[in-house]
């Protein structure tokens, strides 16, 4: 195995399954925290992570296969996705990768899957390797390179309006950061792919609800 990345909450290592590219994603100690409560907190977000995972893929979208779990060591063993993310690609001869990930969320939202983490960098741009849902997405974008939701370490199942507007604008805060230069369109194209693809218009309205009241607060 080769360590490829470490962040705050998992090492990301490069390895092999079956002979096919894989990664293992293995979720680091917390000293801040009592062992048991770590230990079981760990335990939790592994299969929680992994279950979510495997939901989005069961709704048409794209993201790594899981093989294998192992709660007790606290990893997930699964598809490595050989592709660039899209803060690094994204721009305005791309946009419409935009109304691409509106789509995605507004599926996800309505099965009450809420990612928790949504940002350019945790979207992945790669080939596919199953065949596309067409009422999801259209024909030439299924033929061509395909986006991979990854790092659903913070997700959970929720089907309230609040979880919803917050997932949403969590995303925006981070998109006009990292892409400032795209901004409004990019943003405007990803709410057209959210509301084109069958999201809630309350969510819309309880963004701008949850945004006033941190201003005020």
């Amino acid at each position: 195995m080769r360590l490829i990345r470490q962040g705050a909450e998992a090492k990301l290592f490069r390895t092999t399954h079956d002979g096919e590219p894989a990664l293992l994603k293995q979720r680091v100690e917390k000293d801040y925290r009592c062992t048991e409560l770590d230990e079981r907190l760990r335990r939790e977000r592994t299969a929680i992570e992994a279950n979510m995972l495997r939901k989005a893929r069961q709704l048409g979208i794209e993201t790594p296969q899981v093989f294998s779990v192992d709660r007790q060591k606290k990893e997930i063993l699964m598809q490595f996705i050989d592709g660039p993310r899209v803060k690094d690609i994204l721009n305005k001869q791309n946009l419409r990768l935009c109304s691409e990930i509106g789509k995605a969320v507004a599926i996800m939202h309505a099965a009450g899957l809420i990612h928790g983490d949504l940002t350019t960098s945790n979207i992945m741009l790669a080939e596919g390797k199953r065949p596309c849902r067409e009422a999801t997405f259209p024909k030439a974008f299924c033929d061509a390179k395909r986006l991979f939701f990854i790092d659903f370490g913070l997700s959970f199942n929720s089907g309230k309006l609040e979880d919803r507007a917050v997932d949403l604008l969590v995303f925006k805060k981070t998109f006009e950061a990292t892409h400032c230069a795209l901004m409004p369109l990019g943003w405007e194209k990803i709410m057209e792919g959210y509301l084109g693809a069958g999201g809630n218009k309350d969510v819309v309205k309880q963004m701008q609800k949850v945004t006033e009241r941190a201003r005020y607060s």
